[in-house]
């Protein structure tokens, strides 16, 4: 019993240990103290084999080539099916070819929201599209852009008819068969079940989804007569929405801002018709935080098995981004080299078009493709990324910091120019992260040097630290763990 009493305070007085949670997702609490680890521009993925090194490690976000760029500006919307592809961008609507070749469609009413993309397929060979109040049916075989629709907020398709949600008035019209370009002015309904306006709209699962602003409510095609929809009995929904451009399909569910008449700023996922929270308290200390969170647009997108939301918040300049694979948050954002500072993700809207993942720029005029396998952001700008993990602390004891390993892919470095060398920036700090040591750097290696360590030494004293790692060399920066040697004092 001595022996043991005496390796264990011999374990605690020094300890080499992987630290707790360094990798993973992002939690900013209320109380920096508590916890403030943030992961910006990587995506945690969990590892689904039994033998692997870590539980789950982090990859870099994508970056972005140029390929279309328009007169007109910004990017308000992408739509793609069958080979064809159209982007709203300013007041033009465009075809965008697979070889990075577009023309113009026609003009478009403009007030800078996102605009909305339906189609009737191959029965009726339209698309109708949603752009400023007015709502314009495309005509796939004559290319003929014609106004078909007034006070028209968002659009959408079930069972052969085009919906038009008009929120200025909350109601609901509806087209006739494949034909987008007869709307009967009989056919309108208007909400009665909730007091709240609907001001959102999304087909999902072959339902609409109507948003008012306390409460929500799901539609179904139920063969009524003279108007076919009808709401879904028992799917009254005690959640409405914040931001009307935040709901969005993911992963065969529904996810979007919400709000009622107790509160706001929490990320919901439907559960059948049941609004299931997703987001946490710190992301939503955060939000209510922002002043502004109305204008929050989402989009979605999958890849590598992952499917992500894509929450923008304009003016103030954030994104978060859930993972339904995971159900972890993380950060993404554009690096603003002049003011050292994260903006909100260029990145907006999306679709999948000849085998490529096309977004639009919050900002510009210009589509990009998004590639697992390219490290710059838009305009070809570093992407900078880092990871600030959780905590080290020993119930306040004083601990020396003998070294910190960052357990990562070494050895990626290009063959010239910057990132053949690929470096490592570590800091941390010592009082709850209202401070910050000098940045120290390392090299994560060049070209083929897999043996490389990334380490730093003698790294002082404190009784509570956080750790926080960067990069922004254009390279596949993966991070799998971190490891800190320590000597824990008694006092």
């Amino acid at each position: 019993m001595e022996l043991e009493n005496r390796h264990q305070q011999h374990t605690r007085e020094r300890v080499l240990m992987r630290i707790p949670h360094f990798i993973g997702g992002s939690y900013r609490a209320g109380s920096k103290i508590a916890d403030d680890s943030i992961t910006m521009n990587f995506y945690p993925e969990m590892m689904e084999s039994p033998g692997a090194k870590a539980p789950i490690v982090m990859y870099p976000t994508p970056g972005f080539t140029t390929f279309y760029t328009a007169t007109e500006a910004p990017c308000r919307g992408l739509w793609s099916e069958d080979g064809r592809t159209l982007a709203a961008m300013g007041g033009l609507l465009y075809e965008i070819f697979a070889d990075g070749t577009a023309i113009s469609r026609g003009s478009i009413s403009n007030d800078n929201e996102p605009v909305t993309f339906a189609t009737n397929g191959d029965g009726g060979g339209e698309v109708f599209v949603t752009s400023g109040d007015v709502g314009y049916i495309f005509t796939l075989a004559s290319n003929l852009l014609t106004t078909e629709l007034a006070d028209v907020t968002f659009g959408g398709f079930l069972s052969s008819r085009f919906l038009a949600l008009d929120a200025a008035t909350s109601t609901l019209k509806i087209s006739d068969q494949l034909d987008g370009t007869t709307w009967d002015p009989t056919q309108v309904v208007q909400r009665t079940i909730g007091s709240d306006a609907w001001t959102s709209m999304l087909v999902n699962n072959r339902e609409i989804w109507l948003f008012g602003s306390r409460t929500s409510e799901v539609w179904y095609d139920a063969g009524t007569s003279p108007f076919p929809f009808a709401p879904v009995p028992g799917a009254y929904i005690q959640q409405g929405i914040k931001a009307p451009f935040s709901a969005a399909r993911l992963a065969n569910s529904v996810v979007w801002l919400g709000q009622n008449e107790s509160g706001a700023a929490v990320v919901y996922r439907a559960n059948g018709y049941a609004a299931e929270r997703i987001s946490d308290h710190a992301m939503e200390f955060a939000i209510q935080a922002y002043g502004t969170s109305e204008d929050a647009k989402a989009w979605v997108y999958e890849q590598n098995g992952h499917a992500f939301y894509v929450l923008t918040f304009p003016t103030a300049g954030k994104t978060w981004v859930f993972d339904a694979t995971t159900n972890l948050w993380h950060n993404r954002g554009y690096w603003d080299v002049a003011t050292s500072t994260y903006k909100a993700y260029r990145a907006m809207w999306h679709c999948f078009a000849q085998g490529k993942h096309l977004v639009g720029d919050l900002l510009r005029g210009v589509i990009y493709e998004m590639k697992d396998d390219v490290y710059t952001d838009v305009g070809g700008v570093a992407i900078r990324r880092f990871r600030r993990g959780p905590h080290l602390a020993q119930e306040q004891l004083l601990v020396v910091h003998h070294f910190f390993q960052l357990d990562m892919d070494v050895g990626v470095g290009l063959n010239s120019g910057q990132g053949s060398d690929p470096q490592v920036m570590l800091r941390w700090s010592d009082d709850g992260g209202n401070t910050w040591s000098n940045e120290h750097w390392r090299s994560a290696g060049k070209r083929g040097q897999y043996r490389t360590r990334v380490l730093w030494n003698r790294l002082g004293s404190s009784r509570d630290r956080i750790y926080e790692v960067a990069m922004s060399d254009p390279v596949p920066w993966k991070l799998v763990d971190a490891f800190i040697r320590m000597t824990v004092g008694t006092s």
